[in-house]
């Protein structure tokens, strides 16, 4: 932020460290996290110091002769990459605005320094890029302090940066590709650019909303990219428009005790990601108790303003608790991103605290910390998101919402008083800082029976393709409805269209309905303000807890306010979601215990079948499956030289490659080849034009569709498309071969595989 660079006029650091390039920085050691053993640091991969060189970045708002146009600067960093293998995702790393330069007499720091004086604020994150190389990411955290330096004229916001960006990918892009490397580790066949996460701390978070928007949108052609997802640690707002949120997944960490984005501002690109019209990748906000802003990163002091009045925050979390909390949750936001295997992900959800079809919690990674969740559109249907005073009246999809014995208040967003806007007063907008500023309501009661009901319109009726009923929404400190201390509660009811009704009562004891932390103190101007922060936080009720009622055909959905005598409330979603992972790990019924206890004492069948339903699959949008039951499974059939567990395991891979990984393909044409020797029929044909098409090898093609020419004369009769490649004398020698193969063996089936093994289950 702007003041953290005044702060820095009076306490200014001159930090001694001379840049040697490729210098291991010797990395620190992880902390547990949750009930997690520690681990040591021999263990992780050093984050290395590198020095690229200097370059010139481009400044165009300067003349051709103007001494400014052509910025000198330092190419440097820290890296780190698993020590084999690959070739990995790549994270990149966006520090702060912390001052880079010791600054002249008259405030202004010079441009360009010397390095031995240079603030190295990049290898505050030195921790993490080791961590994340443990996790198998190639990750680096950039010097980008020339973006923010005044010392060499004011550039364009951004302009910089890109060009510092290229600078570095391309060069690692080279790297991983066999060329030059000056980054002091192994890069060769490491780095996958095309599978690209951007982290930003403080106002390097709003720079990677802004450079993951350019890359999905300028259409030029990079060596990387473009972004698979953002996180944003200690998010700042100065210069990007934080509306339409990010293009692809986003993911937010708001220390709950920041005392330089002391408002948490950050959480708007969250707020303006749920108002988007179309609004598709997810995203995920967590509110980090007792955590500072600098402590994310490991060379920054205390924060500059540490928060008063602040009971919640004395004492603030430790900072290696803190860096061990982002560490944990890095790992898991990577693992939503790349990962293909559903059962991880739904894994990562769940630790992340977004998995819709859980309870809300207060606890992530063994630290007191909540979390909202912002699914992709097509797994949640919004009956209120306030934008007008129309929101009372009409759901986003046209359906009735009928207040009962409550009041309601809608509450734009941003900043306002009761003075501008008296008509608000009861928003309180000045007094009561809920991060991010969003629109939402105020619902509040003063009798207990009242209700909010929404009307479901006939095709948006089905509760069962659901997994729950949220409700973000926070305890207004400041009305004398509610009693101070004290928590809130009410209950939700859906009425199927026979008028059946079922009811849960939600639990005081949910986080969200928590009276917040903090002290109503006296003010001149506004009479009270509170002291605390109150994050809009949801409650889930799962769909399975309504019971009697016909849940695929609900005419209504309610909020009845009948725990309390009074109450007031800030609402700022209700909405059906589903969890974009099933908590079924098969699209289809579980597998039996029969199924399961026949696949471990031995039967092929058995085996291909369980392989055959953990394999991941997509079904409206829903993941469901779990990758290393599959491959577990397959590679047990295989093993036992079980034809048709061969050919399914090879028809899978195929397809993972394709759109995933090549992980499991060499043992998958191994076993596809033993297949073809017992002769499979779907083997022979997928091992012909894999040998034709892939591999071009034409004689191996030609002799394998030479296998049907008794079976199949019409198949067979292919391998003349291709016979031009092969000489008379290999067409000859591959005939020959068929034909013998042909006199001792037979063209089979499925079916006849099928029918040579012990098993009493039939394919499906």
């Amino acid at each position: 932020m702007q003041w953290t660079r005044l702060c820095w006029i009076v306490v200014v650091l001159v930090v001694a460290l001379a840049l040697a390039a490729c210098s291991p920085i010797q990395p620190t050691d992880a902390p547990s996290v949750g009930d997690g053993e520690p681990q040591a640091s021999d263990d992780l991969p050093p984050a290395v110091e590198y020095n690229l060189g200097d370059a010139i970045v481009i400044q165009d708002r300067f003349p051709a002769d103007s001494s400014f146009r052509e910025m000198p600067v330092r190419l440097n960093g820290v890296i780190a990459a698993p020590p084999d293998g690959g070739p990995y995702p790549v994270v990149l790393i966006l520090h702060g605005t912390h001052p880079g330069c010791p600054e002249t007499e008259h405030g202004v720091d010079r441009w360009p320094c010397d390095p031995e004086v240079e603030r190295a604020n990049y290898r505050g994150f030195g921790y993490l890029v080791s961590a994340l190389a443990v996790q198998g990411y190639v990750a680096l955290a950039i010097n980008t302090n020339a973006e923010d330096t005044f010392g060499f004229g004011e550039g364009v916001p951004g302009e910089r940066l890109e060009q510092l960006i290229t600078l570095h990918l391309d060069a690692l892009a080279t790297a991983a590709a066999g060329g030059e490397n000056s980054f002091g580790v192994e890069l060769a066949g490491r780095a996958d650019l095309s599978k690209l996460a951007i982290f930003g701390h403080s106002r390097g978070a709003e720079r990677a909303v802004a450079v993951a928007r350019k890359w999905a949108t300028n259409g030029v052609a990079r060596s990387y990219g473009p972004a698979a997802g953002v996180l944003l640690i200690a998010p700042a707002v100065v210069f990007v428009d934080p509306a339409g949120g990010a293009p692809v997944p986003m993911a937010l960490i708001n220390a709950a005790c920041d005392g330089d984005v002391a408002d948490q501002m950050g959480q708007m690109f969250f707020e303006a990601a749920r108002l988007a019209p179309e609004q598709k990748a997810w995203a995920a906000s967590v509110w980090l108790e007792r955590a500072n802003h600098n402590h994310f990163n490991d060379t920054l002091p205390g924060d500059p303003f540490p928060g008063q009045g602040r009971p919640d925050c004395d004492p603030l979390l430790d900072a290696d608790a803190q860096r061990a909390f982002l560490v944990a949750y890095a790992g898991d936001f990577l693992t939503a991103l790349f990962s293909h295997d559903p059962a991880q992900v739904r894994a990562a959800f769940e630790r992340m605290g977004v998995d819709a079809a859980s309870l809300a919690t207060d606890t992530l990674y063994g630290e007191a910390a909540q979390a909202a969740w912002l699914a992709e559109a097509r797994h949640r249907l919004p009956l209120l998101t306030p934008t007008d005073e129309e929101t009372f009246t009409v759901s986003p999809f046209d359906g009735a919402v009928t207040a009962e014995g409550v009041t309601t208040l809608f509450c734009p967003n941003g900043y306002y008083t009761p003075f501008t806007n008296p008509e608000l007063a009861d928003c309180h907008r000045a007094q009561v800082t809920v991060p991010g500023q969003p629109a939402h309501a105020v619902v509040s009661w003063e009798a207990s029976g009242g209700a909010l009901r929404f009307e479901l319109p006939i095709g948006l009726d089905n509760l069962l393709i659901f997994d729950a009923i949220s409700v973000r929404t926070g305890i207004d400190p400041l009305s004398p409805l509610n009693p101070a201390g004290a928590p809130q509660a009410f209950s939700v009811q859906v009425t199927d269209r026979s008028g059946a009704t079922a009811s849960v009562a939600v639990s005081p004891d949910e986080q969200a309905l928590r009276y917040p932390a903090g002290e109503v103190q006296s003010d001149e101007t506004f009479g009270a303000l509170f002291t605390g922060r109150l994050p809009l936080m949801p409650v889930r009720v799962p769909i399975s807890a309504f019971e009697g009622v016909n849940l695929a055909s609900v005419a209504e959905l309610a909020l009845i306010f009948d725990q309390t005598d009074s109450g007031a409330l800030f609402i700022a979603d209700v909405e059906l979601v589903r969890a974009p992972v099933s908590p079924r790990p098969t699209l289809s019924d579980p597998p039996s215990a029969e199924l399961i206890a026949a696949a471990e004492a031995g039967d092929v069948e058995a085996m291909r079948q369980l392989a055959n339903l953990y394999r991941p699959t997509d079904a409206l949008g829903v993941q469901y499956g779990n990758l290393e039951q599959a491959v577990f499974w397959y590679r047990q059939a295989c093993a036992a030289g079980y034809a048709n567990a061969q050919v399914d395991f090879y028809d899978f891979v195929r397809s993972h490659a394709e759109r995933h990984s090549d992980e499991f393909l060499d043992e998958a044409i191994l076993c596809l080849e033993d297949a073809i020797a017992q002769g499979h029929r779907e083997a022979i044909i997928a091992g012909a034009f894999r040998a034709a098409f892939i591999e071009q090898d034409y004689k191996m093609a030609f002799y394998l569709y030479t296998l049907f020419e008794e079976s199949d004369p019409e198949l067979a009769a292919q391998r003349h498309t291709f016979a031009d490649q092969l000489t008379a004398a290999e067409i000859e020698a591959a005939e020959q071969a068929a034909a013998t193969w042909r006199a001792e063996n037979t063209v089979k089936t499925y079916d006849d595989f099928f029918a040579e093994v012990n098993s009493p289950f039939r394919q499906p």
